[in-house]
């Protein structure tokens, strides 16, 4: 996610599922209890968790109208899906990597035709698809900054120390019944505000 302010005029705007509120808590107990043994520069606030669908830029506040209305379409026609909350992963240097992240599993392929309907419908709207293959992931930690190495061996070690996830882990599903328009506060916590949820029915 692009961490910029918006330009006067527009806001920063990108659409995701997010993450229910319950599940966000447990997360961020997981993500807490290793903080202090991995050195990111930035943690996410457990608020913000969220599974980007697109990255959709400045955005002009009097075509954001047009927008909401494109995306209505396609939330009227979606059927909810399960999504869970699954292992955690890397972006980068090995080492020292950009990016900490949560994986997710279960109903990957509605998510990934979602993730394209939206593309579709932004498209003529002037919106561009990101050049990267989608790879849906929940954002953690960001500038991995320790002067240890990272490795994922280290960090399997550090969770399988800590029991929160564990013993928690009959509630790390959820059903996926809407996706939402957020709009980015820089410095602000939580750092996106909801501008817009789309309801599927």
């Amino acid at each position: 996610m692009d961490n910029q302010s918006a330009a006067p005029g527009t806001e920063r705007l990108f659409v995701a599922v997010k993450l229910p509120e319950k599940l966000g808590g447990l997360l961020g107990q997981e993500a807490a209890a290793l903080s202090s043994r991995l050195k990111f520069a930035k943690w996410t606030y457990p608020d913000d968790y969220h599974i980007t669908l697109q990255f959709l830029g400045d955005t002009p506040a009097a075509k954001i109208p047009d927008l909401l209305a494109a995306l209505k379409e396609i939330s009227a026609g979606q059927k909810p899906f399960r999504l869970r909350l699954d292992e955690w992963g890397t972006f980068g240097v090995p080492e020292s990597p950009r990016v900490l992240w949560a994986g997710v599993s279960g109903e990957l392929g509605q998510l990934r035709e979602l993730q394209k309907k939206i593309v579709s419908v932004t498209s003529p709207l002037g919106y561009k698809e990101e050049k990267r293959t989608y790879s849906p992931h929940l954002t953690l930690a960001r500038k991995y900054r320790d002067e240890h190495a990272f490795s994922d061996g280290r960090l399997k070690l550090l969770q399988s120390e800590s029991d929160i996830g564990e013993n928690n882990c009959s509630v790390k599903d959820w059903t996926v019944d809407a996706f939402v328009v957020y709009a980015t506060r820089m410095h602000a916590i939580p750092m996106y505000e909801m501008i817009r949820k789309m309801t599927f029915f």
